[in-house]
């Protein structure tokens, strides 16, 4: 497969997948239930991708709501609320979970950066 393409096939599986967005909207039903969900509907399930712009655009009324979120919550309830996600073998404090969240982020913001590499693409400086 040519580079390019096989870079935005990368991007598209990522964010159809396991992008940011996608995995930001399910940690914050996860935050707001307190544990694990046994059913939702997303709104990227059916959603066929067009752009990354387009992506970016839907996606931000919902990052936004994560944000809000995240900002509602005091420093007691950091250690106070707890996560309950037995089903896949843990309960954690939402301190630690909030944690956990932007340790994903990171981790997947890392794949893009090594997607743009490989492809050849300029990369935004995003680290120092």
């Amino acid at each position: 497969m040519h580079c390019e393409r096989k870079f935005w096939y990368n991007v598209k599986i990522y964010l159809k997948s396991k992008g940011s967005s996608y995995e930001c909207y399910r940690s914050h039903l996860a935050l707001l239930n307190e544990g694990s969900l046994t059913a939702y509907e997303s709104p990227y399930e059916a959603r066929a991708f067009t752009t990354l712009r387009d992506e970016l655009q839907f996606s931000e009324p919902y990052r936004n709501e994560f944000m809000n979120t995240v900002k509602s919550y005091t420093e007691e309830d950091l250690t106070r609320i707890q996560i309950d996600r037995k089903d896949v073998g843990y309960i954690r404090s939402l301190g630690d979970m909030l944690m956990r969240i932007a340790y994903h982020e990171a981790v997947h913001s890392g794949q893009l950066l090594d997607y743009l590499r490989t492809a050849g693409v300029k990369r935004p400086k995003v680290w120092d």
